[in-house]
């Protein structure tokens, strides 16, 4: 065992249970796999596999869901209500409505079962696979940022000293993704222990994790997660970002331009914008944004552009991006911001529909997004859209075994979009519950 593993493993042991922080420090390269058409639509791209040395790595490509005018509230109306919002998060923690607590139990009892069912006590972390025998068996960045995101809310949620705990016992494994490798600034790469300049590595994934570790900062208070999160942020801007055309790379072999990196990316600039009141975080949001409202823009579609090989929309990408406007409106009084918002708003829940049937992992970032805005501008449609995408999943998407690994509508996944026993298929339900039990429900 190298150094570096021994160093983690002792992490492990001093934090807490030996699921709370990655001891592997195996070095590879991530692999996705293409996505066959679903219904009427085609795939992003048509990616061969990557190999990881001797074995594939999955993370699929989205498929895309079929089709399903308001006015823009102003922005000091904006205003006012985000600074009673972020007043409240300092504010001693009211207590959880009947279905907050019923959200809260449905979270912790999937964050249980993963640990249970996916924990690697050998190594220390968390399987991608139940019963993963890979070389490479530990869960990928995009395999178990809904985990990480589902400690987050619970915290959030019910802010206890053993809720808190979990966090910070997490977000200490989640930094040995942390690949001090990579040029010209470190980045997040998708395995724990990657260390070589070479790893391809996902600009969409910073977002992902950078934002998580955000939903940290905001769980704990400990601003080493805001720097985590600036980490990211800082390195996609680095190295993500075309500077002769402009957009954001899918990653670093520079595929094509991808619709999830930059909505991951724009939101959590904004997000870091909030906290730190950075103007370079401020001047990444609008430059990703100025480029996603133009060349990044679908007019066909009236939505964000999956990519520049397939302008056709997808949910978690249009979620991000909606909040990320939504937010910067609160922020810096802008009335463009706010308009396209609420158009952006209202064309996704025209175009993607009420009951959603996408995959788990997509479908439970988009609501994730949208819960937030309904805590931005109380909208109680966008409540109601997240309530009954939880009773679907709660009631449809167990298992034989309790496990969350069917689609919320009670269906086998198909395998364009979840290999069997995915650790991040049942994280991103349990992700859903957990967001649920941070908000009240309209009164």
């Amino acid at each position: 065992m190298g150094k570096l593993a021994i160093t983690l493993s002792a992490v492990a042991l001093a934090v807490g249970p030996a699921v709370d922080a990655p001891a592997n420090a195996a070095t590879s390269t991530r692999g996705r796999v293409p996505v066959s058409e679903k219904k009427r639509a085609i795939a992003i791209v048509d990616t061969p596999y990557i190999r990881w040395r001797t074995q594939h790595k999955d993370r699929t490509s989205p498929s895309v869901l079929p089709p399903a005018a308001s006015a823009a509230r102003a922005p000091a109306q904006r205003a006012r209500t985000a600074r009673t919002a972020r007043t409240a998060q300092t504010a001693p923690t009211p207590a959880l409505s009947a279905a907050q607590q019923h959200y809260l139990s449905l979270a912790q009892a999937g964050v249980a079962s993963a640990k249970r069912r996916w924990g690697d006590r050998r190594l220390g972390w968390y399987d991608s696979r139940l019963n993963d025998h890979d070389r490479y068996p530990l869960a990928t960045i995009w395999d178990i940022v809904p985990l990480f995101q589902s400690l987050d809310a619970i915290a959030i949620a019910q802010p206890t000293a053993a809720n808190r705990a979990a966090v910070t016992r997490f977000a200490k494994g989640a930094e040995s993704y942390l690949n001090r490798g990579l040029h010209p600034l470190p980045g997040y790469s998708p395995y724990p222990g990657d260390r070589t300049a070479n790893t391809q590595t996902w600009f969409d994934d910073n977002g992902w994790w950078g934002l998580a570790f955000v939903n940290a900062y905001r769980a704990t208070g400990s601003r080493r997660w805001l720097s985590d999160a600036q980490r990211a942020l800082s390195y996609v801007a680095a190295a993500g970002w075309d500077n002769k055309a402009g957009g954001l790379w899918w990653n670093t072999g520079h595929p094509y331009k991808a619709g999830a990196a930059l909505a991951s990316d724009t939101l959590l600039a904004t997000l870091l914008y909030e906290q730190t009141k950075s103007s370079f975080d401020l001047d990444q949001a609008r430059k990703f944004l100025a480029w996603a409202n133009t060349t990044g823009f679908s007019p066909a579609d009236g939505l964000y552009a999956g990519s520049s090989l397939n302008p056709t929309p997808i949910d978690y990408a249009e979620g991000p991006l909606i909040y990320a406007q939504a937010l910067l409106c609160t922020l810096t009084a802008s009335a463009s911001d706010c308009q396209r918002a609420e158009q952006q708003k209202s064309q996704s829940l025209r175009r993607f529909g009420y009951l959603l049937d996408f995959s788990p992992q997509y479908d439970a970032i988009y609501l994730q997004w949208m819960l937030a805005l309904y805590s931005l501008e109380h909208d109680r449609t966008l409540y109601a859209l997240a309530a009954d995408n939880a009773r679907n999943a709660q009631t449809r998407a167990r298992n034989g075994e309790g496990l969350y690994l069917l689609s919320w509508n009670g269906e086998t996944l198909a395998p364009s979009n979840a290999r069997p026993g995915m650790l991040q298929t049942h994280a991103a339900t349990t992700s859903l519950f957990a967001w649920l039990a941070v908000y009240p429900p309209p009164s």
